[in-house]
């Protein structure tokens, strides 16, 4: 049995198209959790009326949780509220994907064939562009992390199916049931982003083995252009997180090393369209904060996300 897990935020028209995905999925035992972060439209109501139109009341659990968690808490709160029912795997699945019949059964056959694998993935491609690849996992390198097949033709895998990785994104991560026996699966110290990368550098830590399984496949509504540059509200979130991640993961002198090469490279290639006296206080806010904070809390993102970076003439 795999309990699947989906989170929505305003988007029962994705969340829907999911679902009636999953309906589809043949030689494979499931039920899904929509975990509802607190929607501000009529999701609820949508998400309900499907489930009791399609007649998938016991396929299909819909679980209100009352206000925005973030992806690593609103995740953790649906396994915890489902942990005592009967389940081998959870399957974190973005709401915005779309999944090939067959997908998460070769998962299953894979998982239950090779006992020392802890966390699996599909090749995830993208919805509007099916032959191209988003990422197939990836691996971790010095200070971040590198996709495998991005933006790619799929068939870069053809012939290969199982790909050792040692990064996973949390759109489509399959782990066994003992993972979250004893500890949640992500981390809650930040509110949005970095808990995928956290969980693959404990996967590292821990010498747990994962892989990409590339004739898997979903279809993610993910933009291929989507870009750190010019948005410096997202480009500050995503920064902080990385510093305060690698604060707690790595020893003083490396944390050290890491930073005078990562605050750099950041104000380099992605702050030129800031003035100097921009750059300086983007720099300034992102030393302070990493300084001062263990976490990047809802209040922190909220604070960030919005911030006038740059000031027009």
């Amino acid at each position: 049995m795999v309990t699947i897990i989906l989170l929505n935020y305003n988007g029962w028209q994705d969340t829907i198209e999911c679902l009636e995905s999953l309906l589809k999925q043949t030689d494979a035992e499931w039920r899904a959790v929509v975990a509802d972060n607190g929607s501000q439209d009529e999701s609820l109501e949508q998400l309900n009326r499907w489930v009791a139109e399609w007649k998938v009341e016991q396929k299909v659990q819909i679980l209100p949780l009352g206000e925005n968690y973030g992806f690593a808490k609103g995740n953790n709160t649906a396994i915890e509220a489902v942990r005592k029912e009967q389940t081998d795997y959870y399957w974190i699945l973005n709401n915005d994907t779309v999944v090939e019949p067959d997908c998460l059964a070769k998962m299953v056959l894979y998982m239950e064939t090779h006992p020392d694998v802890t966390a699996l993935t599909p090749a995830i491609r993208l919805y509007d562009q099916q032959d191209i690849l988003w990422n197939a996992g990836g691996r971790m390198v010095f200070g971040g992390r590198k996709y495998y097949g991005a933006m790619q033709p799929a068939s870069l895998f053809d012939g290969k199916h199982e790909l050792p990785i040692t990064f996973v994104t949390g759109c489509a991560l399959l782990v066994r049931k003992e993972l979250v026996a004893k500890q949640p699966l992500f981390t809650e110290r930040f509110f949005f982003g970095e808990e995928d990368f956290d969980f693959s550098l404990r996967m590292q830590e821990e010498n747990r083995k994962i892989v990409c399984l590339t004739n898997a496949v979903i279809y993610h509504k993910v933009s291929a252009t989507a870009s750190l540059y010019g948005n410096y509200n997202r480009l500050f979130i995503y920064t902080l997180n990385r510093a305060i991640d690698f604060k707690s993961h790595y020893s003083g002198l490396k944390y050290a090393v890491w930073k005078m090469i990562y605050f750099p490279y950041t104000r380099l290639r992605f702050l030129r369209g800031l003035n100097l006296k921009e750059q300086n206080a983007f720099m300034a806010l992102l030393r302070k904060e990493c300084t001062l904070n263990d976490s990047v809390s809802k209040e922190l993102y909220e604070r960030y996300i919005h911030y006038p970076f740059k000031h027009d003439a």
